[in-house]
């Protein structure tokens, strides 16, 4: 906010503050507004660095928050404190909320810290906050280590074709015979299944299937199949989780395009994640009214 202006410039012109970061001191009062106003994390990531104030008075502490880098597929945790304010738990407790908000509301899978080596004040904040050492490196000129925590609460891991069934029959299928649950290409070798675990319970699956639509020229299609969440997990953003990682395993085959054929219901979820809509909609006995959907992978970041 604006009124945040006064307060970033004078902490941003503390050299003690700006040490490590590799950042330059604000010019001036505006040049802290032009920053504030062109800042456009919250539009093109859904996350950014967020104001840290005072429970009684409202004084501007500081900032916490993520940075999501897209060059590199990364989120980062970050913060900045005036310098009266350090060694007081400030920066701690912001991380931990920023993390908390990470994981259960943003379902983000891992977040990153990136620290100067002659920093130690920070490696103290971010181990305290619950990450851990995990590998040295040059970073922005500058020895530096990275710190990682993973999301504990929400895990997506291979799993086998018996064990996408119950959820495919109670989403998918429900009323029908099991046997409909089962789907032509589940046991290929080439075929991945993906079970979406929230606290231990299997709550959604997915499944990846090297088949090739007819009307597209891709050498390397896969199709996406049986894609299901429980209804009382749905609409929490964990089915982004699951499609997540299904991306990120079809761009290490180096897969050229995924398909589906989208229910009506799910195809703006699919238009959200880049998909586009192919053809005109068709009926599927039974079911309903489908979308032929698709994605081109070497464009997914």
């Amino acid at each position: 906010m604006l009124k945040d202006a006064s307060a970033l410039f004078k902490m941003n012109n503390n050299p003690n503050v700006l040490l490590y970061t590799g950042d330059l001191p604000f010019k001036n009062i505006k040049s802290t507004e032009d920053f504030i106003k062109n800042y456009n994390h919250y539009d093109t990531s859904n996350m950014g660095r967020w104001a840290v104030c005072g429970k009684k008075q409202g004084e501007f502490l500081g900032w916490c928050g993520l940075k999501h880098h897209p060059e590199k597929d990364y989120v980062d945790v970050g913060f900045r404190f005036f310098e009266k304010h350090w060694n007081k738990g400030f920066a701690t407790e912001a991380t931990k909320g920023v993390l908390s908000y990470a994981f259960n509301v943003l379902r983000i899978q891992d977040v990153y810290a990136y620290i100067d080596n002659r920093n130690p004040a920070s490696m103290k904040v971010v181990e305290n906050s619950g990450l851990s050492f995990l590998t040295k490196v040059i970073h922005e000129g500058n020895p530096s280590s990275i710190y990682h925590i993973k999301n504990e609460l929400v895990n997506v891991k291979e799993i086998s074709t018996e064990e996408t069934i119950a959820i495919r029959h109670q989403v998918l299928r429900q009323g029908k015979p099991i046997e409909s649950c089962s789907f032509e290409g589940d046991n290929l070798a080439t075929t991945f299944h993906l079970g979406l675990y929230y606290y231990g319970e299997l709550i959604g699956v997915a499944t990846f299937i090297k088949n090739a639509h007819h009307d597209f020229n891709e050498n390397f299609q896969f199709q996406l199949r049986g894609m299901a969440i429980l209804q009382q997990f749905q609409g929490k953003r964990l089915g982004n989780v699951l499609l997540e990682k299904g991306l990120q395993q079809l761009k290490q085959l180096h897969a050229n395009l995924l398909w589906c054929n989208a229910r009506e219901n799910a195809a703006n979820f699919y238009s959200k994640f880049g998909f586009s809509t192919y053809g005109k909609p068709f009926d599927i006995p039974n079911i309903g009214k489908h979308y032929t959907m698709i994605k081109n992978i070497a464009n997914t970041k």
